[in-house]
């Protein structure tokens, strides 16, 4: 008898090298076709893991509480998640991003979606893991709506400027959630002990970055200059990558996400003279790992899992969109916007991909949470990043923009 396409599969995923290739060109592919539709290259990845996974062609087969990728794929794509916080935190410059009107549609972002999503789960009958599915609901994807900043020609506004400021400043707030959150259902902390943690993580985001941008910046330079000298020009970025792996350490030690530390460590060279030189190093870690990872998100998706929850799953997505436009609208409002600007803002908001499924997949992978919910916040971060554009798009030109690109 013929050996099965799954049979031959099977043996050919055996090898660690030949997996590497078949996710990396299957990822590839996929983005192209996206992004010949206009969609996040995010999405594509994604996809790909669902169809790659047990819900449709089972050649990715889940156990336990893995992805199904052996162990060595599976610490490249851990490592995706790193880069892409490295990566986004060499955009964020923090003078820019840490402003009043920041901070205050950040928070609104924060405790709105938090307390309503929360509070919904509990409604559905989820136990401790309502205060998981309350946090996957606080970080908007920065990578989304700075695509689509990028493409409607927005880049320098005051609304891109409140959407990117108040985006990054929500992502560090989801962190200090999650690791407040971790804490409380894996029943390890106690009052005194959240109230340790919250502190712990903002004298961490602070002082490391008070400490980063005071010397570590200045060390990683002269480390160039001379490794120039020496012959050794890549001394500098292979400084700053050490830096970012100790702060992704320290980060992991008191109790956060690494990717927060990750975050920290990009945020702290932003200002650097040699962040141009980062950024593109960094581009080429991100190209090969970050798909991997994303990959990795989408299979363990379980299809059957959302069907089984589709009223909570379509719920979770309205929550989504409300709290978003509520609690970061309203805010913006507050600090000045007119009212369609202030629509705007809270939309723009709206999508939730990288960190809110970052936060799901550190729940999933700890026990925290099932396949089931970890299913429906994916497909509440596809359904967000898919409609987001298009409603976008509508309240700016309610305000007056005019866009370009579209």
């Amino acid at each position: 008898m013929a050996p099965s396409i799954q049979s031959i599969f099977d043996t050919l995923l055996n090898d660690t090298w030949f997996e590497l290739t078949f996710l990396l060109v299957v990822a590839l592919g996929v983005a192209f076709i996206f992004a010949r539709f206009g969609q996040p290259k995010v999405i594509a990845y994604i996809v790909v893991g669902v169809v790659i996974g047990p819900s449709v062609l089972n050649i990715i087969r889940v156990e336990g509480g893995s992805s199904g990728l052996p162990a060595s794929i599976q610490i490249l794509a851990e490592l995706g998640s790193l880069f892409l916080l490295l990566m986004v935190g060499l955009e964020s410059n923090l003078k820019e991003i840490y402003t009043r009107k920041s901070i205050l549609i950040a928070l609104g972002g924060v405790v709105v979606p938090w307390t309503v999503g929360y509070g919904v789960a509990i409604a559905f009958g989820f136990g401790t893991e309502a205060i998981f599915i309350g946090t996957t609901l606080v970080a908007t994807s920065v990578a989304v709506t700075a695509s689509i900043i990028s493409e409607f020609g927005m880049i320098g506004t005051p609304v891109a400027k409140a959407i990117v400021g108040a985006a990054v400043v929500d992502d560090i707030l989801g962190m200090v959630v999650l690791g407040v959150t971790n804490g409380v259902t894996s029943g390890g902390l106690d009052i005194v002990g959240v109230i340790l943690l919250v502190i712990a993580a903002i004298v961490f985001v602070v002082v490391g970055a008070w400490i980063g941008t005071r010397f570590l910046t200045r060390l990683v330079f002269n480390v160039q200059i001379e490794g120039y000298r020496r012959k050794m020009p890549l001394s500098g970025f292979v400084l700053m990558l050490a830096i970012t792996s100790l702060y992704a350490f320290v980060a992991e030690f008191i109790g956060i996400s690494l990717i927060v530390g990750a975050f920290v460590a990009g945020a702290c060279f932003s200002g650097s003279a040699l962040r141009d030189g980062f950024k593109k190093g960094t581009q080429y870690f991100e190209a090969l790992f970050v798909p991997l990872f994303f990959v990795s998100l989408g299979t363990v998706v379980d299809i059957g899992g959302i069907m089984n929850t589709a009223v909570f799953a379509i719920v979770l997505v309205a929550v989504a969109f409300a709290t978003k436009l509520a609690g970061c609208g309203v805010a913006a409002r507050v600090t000045g916007m007119n009212k369609w600007d202030s629509v705007a803002v809270g939309i723009g908001m709206a999508p939730r991909l990288e960190i809110a499924l970052i936060i799901a997949y550190y729940g999933l992978s700890r026990g925290l949470i099932d396949f089931e919910i970890y299913s429906v916040v994916v497909f509440m971060g596809l359904v967000t990043a898919l409609l987001t554009p298009s409603a976008f798009k509508w309240a700016l030109r309610r305000g007056g923009h005019s866009l370009t690109g579209v």
